[in-house]
């Protein structure tokens, strides 16, 4: 059942439990599995990949085909073949917005200075679908990288027992512009797209989530490639006053839990009559079956209504926590959105589903773990993109700069850095 708390002292233990839950015990023991896969599939390739065991048992099952593609094409239905191109359409409108624009600035004296962006040579997705369709999550990344003009999309996702890849994932991903799909899952994908095989080639970025196998190979490949931010699991809180309502709230706990069965759920709000209600609300759609043994588990465990004093303890705790994703059903709510310092995603006003983040926001599930939000982000166009600075110094301009530079390199014993400077002074003489 979902629990309703009142004191702030037991508020405050709650979630810090919460907070702690993902894998703390399970880290340690698969460490070093991870890492002798990953070993393995650096000095060996492909071989790596088909040792000791593997359904697909040679390279050239690896990667999925036109033909499998076509095929795939005939199993999936024109309405979602419709949705997946509306929700893309929204979204490349959405992620557009988020690609910088670079800039030069012509200063005094003839010096040159400006900022570029250029986008990786190959980004790795991966996605696995152990917890349903991940379509929202192909599109939240090959989006962005298509976006950014990523030259090479590469996806790779596991298998099922028959050697196949979904076909949901085969046309979502082919319809947003990947380039390449592979079969392959867990560490061994995340080894293959950090130090590339003869089959699959190496990449510069990997994004996506998994399981815990998935978040230390990326953890450990970091440095030889670029990960977006490790994920654990996901948050919601819900920020709430009198004018809620109950079902709404009920609903969009339900859809997060669905989503993401580790994710925490937290309402906050000033009316204890509003928590009972809510309480009675999600008892009442667990009890109908359709949203399973995990979802209920997950409310049990990881779910939570803390009643406060005020709406501004509850900003407060939620700025502690610095979860995913806030929804605001009060009845002001945009005076409490500059409150809101550690969120990614930001939910306002009751007509405003949870559904509307997973497949229209920025970012959805691939997330940072909680508490990271405040100095990270969700995969967005930037994840694929590498800024470069432009500087261009004349002779008059160096020469008005040279001796408090010169003063700089001296006191942090950098004679060299002073000589780059003096042998570009002397006129006449050829270095």
């Amino acid at each position: 059942m979902l629990r309703i708390i009142t004191h702030s002292a037991e508020i405050n233990a709650e979630l810090q439990r919460i907070r702690d839950r993902p894998y703390r015990d399970e880290i340690q023991a698969k460490e070093v599995a991870v890492g002798e896969i990953l070993d393995r599939i650096k000095h060996q390739g492909d071989q790596g990949l088909f040792e000791p065991f593997h359904t697909l048992t040679t390279p050239t099952n690896l990667k999925v085909s036109g033909s499998d593609l076509d095929a795939a094409y005939q199993k999936v239905s024109k309405d979602l073949l419709d949705a997946i191109q509306t929700v893309s359409q929204k979204l490349e409108s959405f992620y557009q917005q988020q690609l910088p624009k670079p800039w030069v600035k012509f200063e005094a004296d003839d010096v040159v200075v400006g900022k570029r962006y250029t986008p990786v040579k190959r980004a790795g997705i991966y996605v696995t679908w152990d917890q349903g369709s991940p379509i929202s999550r192909i599109l939240m990344q090959t989006l962005p990288a298509k976006i950014a003009k990523v030259p090479e999309i590469i996806l790779v996702s596991p298998p099922d027992e028959t050697g196949k890849v979904p076909p949901d994932i085969l046309v979502a991903a082919q319809m947003t512009g990947v380039n390449q799909i592979y079969r392959l899952g867990g560490a061994k994908a995340i080894a293959a797209l950090a130090y590339g095989t003869e089959t699959i080639p190496k990449v510069d970025v990997i994004t996506g989530t998994g399981g815990l196998d998935v978040i230390l190979a990326k953890r450990m490949v970091y440095g030889t490639v670029t990960t977006d931010t490790p994920v654990d699991a996901s948050e919601l809180f819900i920020l709430a006053d009198e004018t809620a309502n109950e079902s709404y709230i009920a609903a969009d706990l339900l859809a997060q839990v669905e989503q993401d069965p580790s994710s925490a759920v937290v309402v906050l709000t000033t009316d204890l009559s509003l928590a009972q209600k809510i309480q009675t609300k999600v008892q009442q759609k667990l009890q109908d079956n359709a949203h399973g043994i995990l979802s209920e588990k997950a409310i049990a465990h990881y779910g939570l209504i803390a009643v406060v004093e005020s709406l501004e303890q509850g900003v407060k705790i939620t700025n502690q926590f610095a979860p995913h994703t806030v929804i605001l059903t009060l009845a002001e709510p945009w005076e409490v959105v500059e409150k809101l310092r550690a969120v990614d995603s930001l939910l306002i006003g009751s007509k405003t589903p949870k559904a509307i983040e997973s497949y229209l926001g920025h970012g959805g599930v691939i997330l940072p773990p909680s508490g990271l939000i405040r100095y990270a982000s969700s995969v967005g166009v930037e994840t694929f993109l590498k800024p470069s600075h432009l500087i261009e110094y004349s002779s008059t301009a160096l020469q008005q700069l040279a001796n408090a530079l010169e003063i700089l390199a001296l006191a942090e014993g950098l004679p060299a850095s002073a000589d780059a400077i003096n042998l570009r002074l002397l006129e006449g003489e050829d270095y």
